[in-house]
């Protein structure tokens, strides 16, 4: 029975044992181990709630499929099974269930569950390189057109081109022509006669 019941655990992840309590079984996700540069798989490990007791009508029913037990005859074996881990309990402070743990009892009377951890044989240590690839062409989106990783590498590559400040040399002079010109209206006034040569000829 205890193989049986065992059995089921695993299969739907909770079983609950009159006087015992609900055993359930819950998943440790993979973890990436950077010291050693691998990925640890996951792994399964028990715990068990108090309170919820009653075995489940989807445990008789499983029992009785798969051993051809009646309801009552399964039932049965559950309240034995369950009776005689309670009977070394009470009598020797401790009771172990091969796969699942040892089973205890707290200063306050309560069960405790130590488990066991449980790994499967096809999950093993993976490991985790990192991996760089030099020269890796692939393709970017830029703006509405596609473009290799190689064509974007050499377009950041090129030479930026030289500024023409002819046109800034450009507008400086014609700012200072402006300005000389506006400088001599103001000292000879707006006059037409002010812009024609005002040296008097004398005749002799």
């Amino acid at each position: 029975m205890q193989d049986t019941l065992y059995e089921f655990l695993i299969l739907n992840k909770k079983l609950s044992l009159p006087g015992i309590g609900t055993i359930g079984l819950f998943h440790n996700p993979a973890l990436h181990d950077f010291a050693d540069r691998k990925f640890i798989p996951p792994f399964y490990f028990f715990e068990i709630e108090s309170g919820n007791d009653k075995p489940s009508k989807k445990l008789l029913d499983w029992l009785c499929a798969s051993t051809g037990m009646s309801e009552w005859e399964a039932a049965k074996s559950v309240n034995d099974f369950s009776a005689g881990l309670m009977k070394t309990l009470f009598e020797d402070g401790e009771v172990k269930w091969d796969k699942v743990g040892m089973f205890r009892r707290d200063k306050n009377g309560d069960i405790k569950l130590v488990a066991r951890t449980v790994s499967w044989q096809s999950e093993q240590p993976v490991a985790a390189e990192k991996v760089i690839r030099q020269k890796a062409e692939h393709t970017v989106l830029v703006g509405e057109q596609e473009r290799s990783s190689a064509q974007m590498e050499e377009y950041f590559s090129q030479a930026t081109p030289k500024k023409n400040y002819t046109w800034i040399i450009a507008v400086i002079l014609t700012f200072l022509a402006i300005m000389f010109i506006g400088w001599y209206f103001s000292e000879k006034g707006f006059s037409p006669s002010s812009a024609g040569n005002q040296r008097v000829i004398k005749s002799k």
